[in-house]
Formats: C-alpha cells, structure tokens, sequence
C-alpha cells in the first residue's frame, strides 16, 4: 500500500508540474518527434519535454530561434541508450531572442557547428545540467549577448573537441550574471569564460581542467572570481586567470599543474585539490564523461582530506549548502553539480495502469518509467 501511495502522489505532482506541457518523442509516444514543431507550436509559459533519443539538426532545419518563454528539458546529457537526450547539429542550436526572458534550457547533450552554438539574448534564463561542445573553432559555445541581466549558467560540461580561439562562454557587457559549478575542458586562447564589460558578474566554484586559458577578464568591469579550480592547464594561451582590464575581485581559487597561473589573486590555495578520481596524469575530453568516469569530488578521509575543503571565500553569500566554508570546485556552495545531468523535475517516458479496472480489494500494478534528477 505504501508504494502504491508513494507512485499516486508522484502522478499527482507531474499532472500539476507539467500544465502546459509539450512532450517531443521520437517514439512518437508524445505531441511531435521534432523539436522545431514543438517549439513553433508552443506558447508562452509552456514546457517541452524532450524524451531520450538523438535529435539531428541540418541545414535543412537549422538551428532553433525561440521568442518566448519556454522550458525546454531533455532526460540528461548521459547517452542516449543510458537514458539521455542527445542534439548533434551541422549548424547552430538555439538563439534565445529578448522575448524569451525566463525560459529554461536544461538536460541536453548538444554537440554543433556554430558562431557562437548557443546564443542567449534573454534575461533571467537559466542553462543547466547540459553537456555542450562547440566543433566550430572561433565560435563561442555560449554568448550572454550585450545588455542582458540575472542569468545563470550552472551544472554544464562545456568544451571544444580540438584546437579553438573562442570555446567556451563569452559574458559580454551583462549585469548579474552567475557562472557557476561547470567543468569548462579543452579552452584555449579567450578562455572557457570570457569576461568583459561587465556588472556584478559571479564566476564560482568551477573546474577549469585541460585549458590553456580558464578566466579571461578585459576591458572595464566588475567581476567575481572566486572558488574556481584551474588544473592541467596547458599552453598555447594566456594563463589560468587573465587580467586585462577592469577591477576584478580574484581570491581563493585553486590553481595546480599549470603551465602558467595567471593572476593568483588574493589567498591563493597552490595545492594539489586531491579529487576521488583525477590527478595531473590525466586529461579531460569530450569523451571523458563516458569514457573515463572521473570523479571530480574532493576527497575527504581521516588522512586524506583536499587542501580545498572549507579553504573558499569566507563571505555568508559563498557559503556552501550547509552553511559552512565553501569548498571551491563544482560541489561546494549553492548549487553542487548532479552525477548524471538529470533534471531535477521528472520526465516522464511512460505511465501505464494494469488492469484499467478492479473492484474492491483487488490489485492495481502502476508502472512509470522516466528520469529523475539527482
């Protein structure tokens, strides 16, 4: 009886939860099997909830203008036979417009061709938990377009697959944006995070791992950078951090076997960070997320405890979940990244009740199949 319970609260919940909702299903279990119908049908407020499989974009749809707000949610950026939501794209993936102020995009493996891949021009957006590599080399994988405020990229594996001048997020003149508990791989020259002319921008709590430039910081602006790691980092750009301009505050982050640090800041931690399951023998790919497993969680242990543990930014607003000392990297403060990139909310694949009707005291078998955020 008790579990019967447990799975009719949980139907109960999603019926709530998902009002307005559009399911894109390549098995055509759900409204569309494309994502563009979808989100041309769509209106105002809505969710599209895209169920595992791999979606292809091409020149003959293109990539994917959205004006209004909408909450696109994938089943995660594992594999699709793990369970996943793949977009492989020959162009690029989305253009947010200034309509579309509140939408969501989250749960995605997406992997395009464009300049930059994913281009966000709303306001108060948040893009989490997706896995996104950009294969066209001067193009950013993310652009926070001029003017735009409040909006947060957190939980995302970000990277280029081979030599790049633009790979990773470009935050361009914006006001309160917070880049936080991302794994940025494989980022050269204007860095996994460029940084210019901007307003109370946050960068927290990220691992920089396998990049010749981590942070580049230009032109007037203010900017915090604080309780990053920056390992492995290799040649062929500036250094970790880069302070070209402007006033930023830099302190506690981590900086081990690079090639060249950068600007240190203030309480510097020159220290090996200890994680589970990656050391300076190892290089992150694109492929390492399924390949590799690494565990980037730092190690903790009566002899083993991470020179990074509670060694974060000492202001309450760093603080980590359980209001202690933040622990750089991508699980310590508000947001600790998810193992699997799962969405929070639920997806739902499939429901089904058997048998449609009993009398009194007789058995009912709810089956309910989907992906659920960790």
């Amino acid at each position: 009886m008790k579990h019967i319970t447990l799975i009719c609260a949980l139907i109960v919940w999603t019926s709530i939860g998902f009002s307005g909702t559009i399911v894109v299903d390549l098995a055509g279990g759900g409204n569309f099997t494309n994502i563009h119908d979808a989100v041309d049908d769509a209106n105002n407020g809505d969710t599209i909830l895209v169920m595992s499989g791999l979606y292809l974009f091409n020149s003959a749809n293109g990539s994917i203008t959205v004006d209004q707000e909408l909450h696109l949610i994938g089943s995660g950026y594992d594999s699709p036979e793990n369970g996943g939501t793949t977009i492989e794209a020959s162009t690029a993936l989305f253009n947010f417009t200034a309509n579309a102020d509140g939408s969501t995009l989250e749960g995605f493996r997406m992997w395009g061709y464009g300049s930059p891949l994913i281009n966000i021009s709303a306001d108060d957006m948040i893009i989490e938990g997706n896995h996104i590599r950009n294969s066209y080399n001067q193009g950013w994988a993310v652009n926070l377009a001029s003017g735009v405020s409040s909006d947060t990229l957190r939980n995302n594996i970000l990277g280029f697959s081979g030599g790049s001048y633009r790979p990773g997020i470009q935050v361009y003149q914006t006001t309160d944006v917070t880049v936080s508990n991302n794994v940025f791989y494989n980022c050269n020259w204007y860095g996994a995070v460029y940084v210019t002319g901007n307003t109370n921008a946050v960068v927290s709590n990220n691992l920089f791992v396998s990049t010749a430039t981590g942070v580049y910081h230009a032109n007037p602006s203010t900017a915090t950078i604080v309780n990053n790691i920056f390992m492995n980092g290799a040649g062929g750009g500036t250094h970790q951090i880069y302070a070209g301009g402007g006033d930023p505050t830099i302190r506690n982050n981590c900086f081990f076997n690079n090639q060249s640090n950068g600007s240190t800041g203030i309480d510097p931690i020159l220290a090996n960070p200890d994680f589970v399951d990656f050391s300076e023998n190892d290089t992150y790919n694109y492929l390492s997320y399924d390949d590799e497993n690494f565990d980037f969680h730092l190690n903790t242990g009566a002899t083993a405890d991470s020179s990074c543990i509670n060694t974060g930014y000492t202001l309450p607003g760093f603080n980590d979940l359980d209001g202690s000392q933040n622990d750089p990297g991508l699980y310590g403060w508000l947001w600790p990244m998810g193992t699997n990139g799962a969405p929070r909310m639920p997806v739902i694949n499939h429901i089904s009740v058997t048998p449609s009707g009993v009398a009194p005291g007789e058995t009912i078998s709810i089956e309910v199949i989907g992906r659920f955020g960790d």
